[in-house]
């Protein structure tokens, strides 16, 4: 009777064990799952950090140019040709968006490695990422595009504009060629025009700080998922 117990016990036991050391290779796994998504995740802020630095390049230098057809207007037109006036105005471009890419961060959700994350600061950095400032980018992106829509539109009918882009060549969009141009004076020096330019400057300025600080987020994000990593 004893020997039976005994070898019930052992069977019992042996089972126990099994489960236990089951258990400890899936955690294990899910770890380094976890681990290798933050990897991931590392170099995909990587690519987010060089979309946000072309997007400030845009952007600064359409407050420029913005700032001299300004300063060119108040001096009665004195600063530039035609043409160069002309070529700046299609060189303002507000309408630069960043999203950053979300890819990995859904796998980390939908995989469960997002729980498995020991840092409370790292996760509600990403939250504030991913889900609050995608909320308030998306709601100014969506103003900036109206407003760009709007002044495409207008100055390419008030000055009479054509022109294509060679997509061979330039960084982002390609070279642009102009074609004609018909210069409207009277628009050009118009309150109007002046209110546009001075229209799009706000909420350009308001997209710069937003790139700043989802710049600042990422950068510690980045530091966090490292820490995360080496720790756990």
């Amino acid at each position: 009777m004893i020997k039976y117990v005994i070898e019930g016990t052992v069977i019992i036991c042996g089972i126990l064990l099994s489960f236990y050391i089951g258990e400890l290779n899936t955690q294990k796994n899910n770890i380094e799952t976890k681990k290798e998504l933050l990897r991931d995740l590392n170099q995909s802020l990587d690519d987010d950090l060089n979309q946000i630095e072309i997007i400030q390049n845009i952007l600064d230098n359409s407050l420029t140019w913005i700032s001299i057809l300004q300063d060119d207007i108040e001096s009665s037109h004195k600063n530039l040709s035609d043409e160069e006036a002309i070529n700046l105005v299609l060189d303002i471009e507000v309408a630069a968006s960043f999203f950053p890419a979300l890819g990995v961060y859904k796998e980390l959700i939908s995989t469960g490695s997002y729980e498995l994350i020991e840092s409370s600061e790292l996760k509600r950095a990403l939250n504030d990422l991913y889900e609050t400032q995608k909320e308030r980018n998306y709601t100014i992106s969506l103003g900036l595009d109206d407003m760009a829509f709007e002044y495409i539109r207008e100055t390419l009918e008030e000055f009479s504009i054509r022109f294509s882009y060679d997509i061979n060549e330039g960084e982002v969009y390609g070279d642009r060629i102009l074609y004609k141009y018909d210069f409207n004076d009277e628009y050009y020096m118009s309150d109007k025009f002046y209110g546009q330019l001075s229209t799009l400057s706000y909420p350009a300025n308001n997209y710069r700080r937003l790139l700043k600080t989802a710049k600042k987020s990422i950068e510690d994000i980045k530091s966090l998922i490292l820490r995360e990593i080496s720790e756990n």
